[in-house]
């Protein structure tokens, strides 16, 4: 059975089921494309909308978060391969809880480019080798919703991640490499991207916006 109910306020966060050992890139193209479809001509789908029957073969790298405060965002739902990874239930931690320290900064400038963009963001990831611990990378890929109220306060997205998991728990740097940050906009405008570079650092910069990624402009078709 696969719970997706994270609806009641007075619920538990709800774990995904019907795991499957599936990786790659097809699994994010997968979780995207259907988005897309729920998201139709409007800006951004809601969050009651989602369905899971429809994504089954995402579900043991997805997750539900629900924003709390700036740059925090509560796990709601998680898939199986979540927690294997962290080797507890997920269920009502914090999303930084897969980072390392040094990465939570950059994952919190993230997190607020998802909520106030809104904007889809898919990042590359590592965990460094250690005892009992290969060498992990993998992509992590974060899509706005709706909640109830109108607001985006949810996100769907999903964690992949290329080797074995090894002694848990692993944790993740926002690995140099592609990023990618679009901002939603209504179908056919222009839309933000994020520029590739260190782990979505861009330029160097000073003040408090320096933990917030370089944007670069880029034209959409919808």
């Amino acid at each position: 059975m696969t719970i997706f109910d994270d609806h009641r306020d007075d619920a538990s966060p709800a774990v995904l089921s019907h795991f499957q050992p599936m990786t790659g890139q097809p699994i994010l193209a997968e979780l995207e494309r259907y988005w897309r479809d729920l998201r139709g001509a409007r800006r951004l789908p809601v969050r009651s909308e989602v369905d899971p029957a429809r994504i089954d073969a995402v579900l043991p790298y997805a997750f539900v978060i629900e924003r709390v405060a700036q740059g925090i965002a509560r796990l709601r739902v998680t898939g199986q391969k979540l927690n294997a990874s962290l080797g507890m239930d997920a269920r009502g931690m914090p999303l930084s809880s897969f980072f390392t320290p040094a990465a939570r900064p950059l994952l919190a400038a993230h997190l607020e480019t998802v909520f106030d963009g809104p904007a889809l963001v898919d990042l590359p990831l590592t965990s460094a080798r250690g005892l009992g611990r290969p060498l992990l990378t993998g992509r992590l890929m974060i899509l706005p919703l709706l909640g109830s109220d109108g607001t985006v306060s949810r996100a769907l997205g999903a964690l992949l991640t290329d080797g074995m998991i090894g002694r848990a728990p692993r944790r993740f740097d926002i690995a140099p490499g592609e990023v990618r940050c679009e901002i939603i906009s209504e179908m056919g405008r222009p839309r933000l991207a994020l520029a590739a570079g260190q782990g979505g650092a861009g330029t160097q910069r000073k003040g408090p916006d320096a933990a917030r990624p370089d944007l670069r402009l880029v034209v959409s078709n919808g």
